[in-house]
């Protein structure tokens, strides 16, 4: 196992926290902002960041788009965009509308750009 294999797998958990606390501050953020943005409940928004969390670790894991930057963001945007839209159609009790959908995708992708290899 290589050197930067074995520092990417250590740091990975670190930026899966980061996303975490990154999405968190946007759902809530967003809930005080957009008046439409609605979570029936606390535990359907953090399952709603965990997932979003994990799933964008995951496709950065098999795939190679975390090595850039712009890469990163995209990734974020999308699963993000995609958790949140799905979510809205299946789980009773969120409200998301898709302006609000699109500012919170865009946030998040955006953090990523700009957060520092090293993270993830």
């Amino acid at each position: 196992m290589s050197e930067k294999t074995e520092e990417r797998k250590y740091a990975s958990w670190l930026g899966i926290i980061v996303r975490f606390v990154v999405a968190s501050f946007m759902m809530l953020l967003m809930q005080i902002i957009y008046p439409n943005f609605v979570f029936s409940n606390w535990m359907i928004g953090i399952a709603l960041i965990a997932a979003i969390s994990v799933i964008t670790y995951i496709i950065e894991r098999i795939t190679t788009l975390y090595r850039t930057p712009i890469g990163r963001g995209i990734i974020a945007f999308l699963v993000t965009f995609g958790v949140l839209y799905f979510a809205n159609m299946s789980v009773p009790g969120i409200k998301v509308p898709f302006v609000a959908n699109l500012i919170t995708s865009f946030v998040v992708g955006m953090f990523d750009i700009f957060l520092p290899d090293r993270v993830f």
